[in-house]
């Protein structure tokens, strides 16, 4: 009997757990809805202020009209996201650029569209309107690939040309074809992002989309479909010609524009686009120069810190491009006191003798508010600082607090605190992955110097550093789960085995002995020889 109640008792925290867990599944995050449901609010505000614009005819019903698709629009914003990229959800920077581009792209057409084609000459007022549409569509395009990704780029050009819609039938002047024309350049331009490792590429990709648009208007003029695109405005093949250059001249310029326009967006927003942490991981950036010079030993830790970041990264999923750079600038500190770490100076141990236990901790802590001092100087990404901070969060220097406390007299007591790193912990995935790597490579380091002597000694060194840091919580602020921890483990462990497994001793030449009894015999014959030569002249 009292079994039986053991087991329903046992059922009953199951099913309780599991209601709880439930409930926390479905319970709003209020802190995290509301700042989105107020954006959301504001924004359709302001897109509202561009689709009346210019405030008259404002009857009850259009305005109803109007009001519902641009709400129509937010939510189907709201939902996409939600659906499909709850990552991007949480990147408040991101979302007021791509909301910026929304109103701005809006903004322009309906003031070109209601005063622009009206003002402009006779021969552009037909081409005006298209032309701003296609030419912001591609600069949204663009921007969206670089400073997001390329999937979220074909949805964002989609969603804004659905936008555009909108404000084109507020202001009496719709053209679908057009549009679709315009976004259809937008799309195939985006497609030629990938793989992109210069800024002066985005120029050839701007070609690419004016040369789709021209080829759909060249297909559309030979079709000959009136109640497509009239037929009056291509009155000769020279209007056609001009129609076809000036898409291609429109999409080069695009492309060289942005060029200059990107910076402008990522120091604005406080965003680190793909490109940039490329220019930063390819070219000779003085502070890596720098290192070279005064801590040699720092910058070929680094170096290979930042491979086994990279592989890791790369293994479950990460920025791997991202955990590459910010490795390289995770020490930047160490310049300014390099002969303290030992990777610079075998000999730093003589030098910490000299002081106390507390002043080499004060040293070696200092070297994470020196780095982000020197990045911030050198205005790097301000999310490089992360892997300044987070390679070693707010972990305990065990060797000078160790130290200390063995030297402590009696009654004194020993504050962990005064020994700890101040922080914060790693904010991402990859820099905390940078924080078990730059650990792991520091121990094998020192440990297998002389090779592995068991295949599973890098193995229980890599778990063991990565338990530690889950048990002191150093993860406990970066979305990484224990999953994806086990896969960083693999990688680490290879990428450490492959550096330092145990070579093969080559067996010795047999022949070694025998050939060094000839070369002794052969000198000393050639002695006796000079001996009874020197005896003869002599005599």
């Amino acid at each position: 009997m009292a079994f039986s109640e053991l087991e329903d008792r046992k059922y009953d925290l199951i099913e309780e757990r599991l209601g709880e867990t439930e409930s926390a599944r479905t319970r709003i995050n209020w802190s995290l809805w509301m700042p989105r449901l107020m954006g959301a609010g504001f924004f359709s505000l302001l897109l509202m202020g561009v689709v009346l614009a210019p405030y008259d005819n404002l009857n009850p019903q259009r305005l109803v009209g109007l009001t519902l698709l641009v709400v129509s629009f937010v939510v189907l914003y709201g939902v996409y996201l939600w659906r499909f990229r709850p990552d991007l959800f949480l990147e408040r920077r991101k979302q007021m650029l791509y909301g910026s581009s929304v109103l701005l792209t809006c903004a322009v057409v309906q003031s070109v569209a209601l005063v622009g084609a009206q003002e402009a000459p006779v021969a552009l007022q037909t081409a005006l309107t298209p032309a701003v549409m296609f030419g912001l569509l591609l600069l949204c395009g663009i921007v969206y690939a670089v400073v997001f990704d390329q999937r979220f780029a074909l949805d964002g050009v989609i969603l804004t040309s659905l936008a555009l819609a909108v404000v084109m039938l507020a202001a009496g002047e719709f053209l679908p074809v057009r549009l679709t024309i315009a976004m259809a350049g937008a799309l195939t331009a985006v497609l030629f992002t990938r793989n992109l490792r210069s800024r002066y590429k985005l120029a050839l990709v701007g070609v690419v989309g004016g040369a789709a648009v021209a080829c759909i208007i060249v297909a559309l003029f030979l079709l000959g479909a009136p109640d497509v695109w009239p037929t009056s405005e291509f009155t000769d093949p020279l209007t056609l010609i001009v129609w076809v250059a000036g898409a291609v001249v429109i999409g080069a310029a695009v492309g060289v524009f942005s060029t200059f326009l990107l910076p402008v967006f990522e120091r604005a927003f406080q965003i680190t686009t793909d490109l940039r942490l490329i220019e930063l991981l390819e070219g000779e950036h003085p502070l890596i120069t720098l290192m070279q010079q005064r801590a040699p030993g720092t910058w070929q830790h680094t170096q290979n810190v930042a491979n086994f970041t990279k592989r890791a990264c790369q293994a479950i999923g990460a920025n791997a491009l991202l955990g590459e750079v910010g490795v390289k600038f995770h020490d930047l500190g160490k310049m300014v006191r390099p002969e303290f770490f030992t990777e610079n100076e075998p000999e730093s141990k003589l030098l910490h003798d000299r002081l106390s236990p507390m002043m080499s901790a004060l040293i070696i802590l200092s070297h994470v508010s020196d780095g982000v001092l020197m990045a911030r100087k050198a205005k790097l990404p301000p999310v490089l600082e992360d892997f300044i901070t987070g390679h070693h969060g707010t972990s305990v220097i065990k060797y000078f607090y160790f130290k200390a406390k063995e030297q402590a007299k009696d009654g004194e007591t020993i504050n962990a605190g005064q020994f700890r790193y101040p922080g914060p912990k790693p904010q991402s995935k990859e820099s905390a992955i940078a924080a078990i790597a730059d650990q792991v490579e520091a121990t094998a380091r020192s440990r297998f110097a002389g090779g592995v002597t068991h295949p599973d000694d890098v193995r229980n060194m890599v778990h063991q550093a990565i338990i530690d840091k889950l048990l002191d919580g150093q993860f406990d602020e970066c979305e990484i789960t224990i999953a994806e921890w086990k896969v960083v483990e693999d990688s680490l462990t290879k990428s450490l085995a492959s550096m330092y497994h145990h070579r093969v001793k080559y067996p010795d030449d047999p022949d070694k002995d025998k050939r060094k009894a000839a070369i002794e015999a052969r000198e000393k014959y050639r002695n006796e020889l000079a001996k009874r030569r020197e005896r003869i002249l002599t005599q």
